[in-house]
């Protein structure tokens, strides 16, 4: 199987292609000589060879780096296929960023204009809230509606933990349960400590939801934000660094870690 090529520090698909569509093409242009031969009546006129040459040259790129036609046009198939690929990464990259930046926005909107009113202190608040989160992934499958319902309970968390003066962060933090997880990681997100910062990282990896791990990878960014990235353990970044190649390349946690190891980086190369 052909590797991926990479041109220009831009990783475009692999060619492995090219001897197929070079038979294909040469099979076409044997076919139509055959033609020629066998049915000297025929008559292929110009039209019909000049969208012979339309219908293929699409498929160029994957067998000539570029054709230089008469009067001196040049086709750079292959530096073309690169930009358009480059172009096309470039809008996806943007797209996922302002999906990641909406999300974060309208966290920020609900803890800031909070209509939850229900009674009780603050930790029966919190307990409500968890048991709404684990009852949602429980009965509703994933999807932006339910995606949507758990930020709007994450703010409330961040909104109302760091109200809980007694709240047993380790504790949460350990937990086997995702929506108890999930308050521990809103607390850090709303109020950091830096004393929980080793505890995050390590809850961070381990975790195995989605929706908290997204979050609780910005709970780490935030700390770092706070605290400054020479506060964090040479051991707790390899930590870090060490879950990269779980997450899909594209995926929300994986910009999101990026984004803090870039953090990181720059501390370290300052």
């Amino acid at each position: 199987m052909s590797e991926p090529v990479d041109a220009g520090g831009v990783t475009v698909p692999a060619v492995g292609r090219k001897r197929v569509i070079a038979s294909v093409i040469t099979l076409a242009a044997l076919g139509i000589g055959v033609l020629h031969v066998v049915k000297p009546d025929v008559e292929i006129d110009n039209i019909t060879l000049a969208l012979a040459a339309i219908a293929v040259v699409p498929w160029l790129g994957d067998v000539f780096e570029s054709i230089e036609l008469p009067g001196g046009t040049k086709l750079q198939f292959h530096k073309l296929q690169v930009r358009m690929y480059a172009t096309e990464q470039r809008t996806e990259e943007v797209r996922q960023a302002a999906g990641d930046a909406a999300r974060q926005a309208r966290v920020a909107l609900v803890t800031s204009g909070s209509d939850y009113t229900a009674d009780g202190s603050p930790a029966e608040k919190v307990a409500r809230l968890t048991h709404e989160f684990t009852e949602l992934r429980r009965t509703e499958p994933s999807s932006p509606g339910r995606t949507y319902r758990q930020e709007h309970i994450f703010a409330e968390l961040a909104r109302l933990t760091p109200q809980w003066a007694d709240m047993d962060l380790h504790a949460a933090l350990g937990s086997d349960d995702g929506g108890t997880r999930l308050t521990a990681y809103a607390r850090l997100y709303a109020a950091p400590e830096e004393q929980y910062l080793r505890a995050l990282v390590d809850a961070a990896v381990e975790e195995n939801i989605h929706f908290n791990q997204y979050w609780a990878l910005h709970a780490v960014g935030v700390a770092i934000d706070t605290f400054g990235a020479d506060r964090v353990e040479l051991a707790t970044a390899r930590r870090l660094r060490s879950c990269m190649p779980r997450f899909p390349e594209d995926s929300d946690r994986a910009r999101t870690l990026r984004a803090v190891l870039v953090r990181l980086d720059d501390d370290a190369a300052s």
